[in-house]
């Protein structure tokens, strides 16, 4: 028996509870067990499983092919996928996809299990701190609704804010797929609008409601509808190639290595979600210079301008404000300094 159970041979397991099942429901001959041990065990399983079955040496079958046991079997959970599964519980991601219901009874049920680490223990240099609000009851609404909606291949209608606070709302939305930012902590949806692929953030979509089904619809890759061609020199400092590589992992891309801590990364993106890129390029500082396009690197020297000259204004404002504060603590000493002369 200790074969059957063993980590190792689980897969013996998985094939001997396909026959049992077939017990159960009646169903089971000498043919179909022998089907189901060649399709889903190894070369040599026919000799070691099934004399092991039909001569009752394992009891787990009968003469007449049925079974004493009364429930179907399972496979039982290992020590270490239980606590794997303690850990999931632990992300505040768990609640998109399960009820607070359902979270409450699997931490029951795993109460005794120690975690295989805590969140806690994690510190993320390279993570923005204004990640989705994943617990807040309005996101995980948003949230399961356009996951059904992808998964149902369904319109969606959304009322979305934009960066630049305006609403904009959105109709027959033809969800493609739902994305997760290791670097942003952030959900977001590709979909299509008007044959055109458009990249929307979770958190600024204020509601969002799943219409009928889409037909006749051509199935996108990622970066079929990219307009926009960038392509990134690399300066591998400090992992910035792996970073990268994780940063823009929504998009369609290429690389190409220059010489041991160089590289050319060729990014594909839409260019309605410029203004996104330009802020995801310039997140990275001197590590990643722009190759080309052209239109690009003048989006970059302006934004840089525009940066430089707010840095100016706003020393200038705190100049004139230590000189007047300066002026009062003189007019103020030199008040105090009169009363004492007096």
């Amino acid at each position: 028996m200790s074969t059957v159970f063993s980590e190792v041979y689980g897969t013996y397991y998985n094939v001997v509870a396909k026959v049992l099942t077939q017990a159960l429901d009646g169903k089971l001959s000498a043919a179909s067990m022998q089907q189901l041990v060649r399709e889903g065990a190894y070369g040599d399983s026919v000799l070691q499983l099934l004399p092991a079955l039909a001569d009752g040496t394992w009891k787990l079958l009968t003469p007449e092919l049925g079974t004493p046991l009364k429930n179907k079997p399972t496979m039982p959970l290992t020590a270490l996928q239980k606590r794997w599964l303690k850990t999931l519980l632990l992300d505040e991601k768990i609640s998109l996809f399960f009820s607070d219901e359902e979270i409450a009874r699997q931490q029951a049920a795993l109460q005794s299990v120690e975690p295989l680490y805590r969140p806690e223990q994690f510190v993320f240099f390279d993570r923005f701190v204004d990640g989705d609000a994943y617990t807040n009851p309005k996101y995980r609404a948003n949230f399961r609704e356009i996951l059904h909606a992808v998964q149902e291949k369904r319109y969606l209608n959304a009322s979305y804010r934009s960066n630049k606070g305006t609403i904009i709302v959105w109709t027959d939305l033809v969800p493609v797929s739902l994305e997760y930012s290791a670097k942003d902590d952030k959900f977001r949806l590709q979909a299509i609008a008007k044959c055109k692929l458009v990249t929307l953030n979770l958190g600024r979509i204020i509601s969002v409601e799943a219409g009928e089904a889409v037909e006749h619809v051509k199935t996108l890759k990622k970066g079929e509808l990219a307009k926009q061609t960038l392509v990134l020199k690399i300066e591998d400092e400090r992992s910035t190639m792996v970073r990268a590589l994780m940063h823009f992992s929504d998009l369609a891309k290429e690389t190409e290595k220059l010489d041991e801590s160089h590289y050319l990364l060729t990014v594909q993106y839409d260019k309605s979600d410029e203004t996104e890129m330009l802020f995801r390029v310039l997140s990275f500082g001197p590590t990643i210079k722009v190759r080309e396009p052209e239109n690009f690197k003048e989006l970059i020297r302006k934004k840089l301008r525009e940066q430089l000259n707010l840095e100016k204004s706003e020393e200038k404002i705190s100049r004139a404000k230590m000189l007047a504060d300066a002026d009062i603590i003189l007019d103020d000493f030199t008040d105090d300094y009169k009363r004492m002369s007096e």
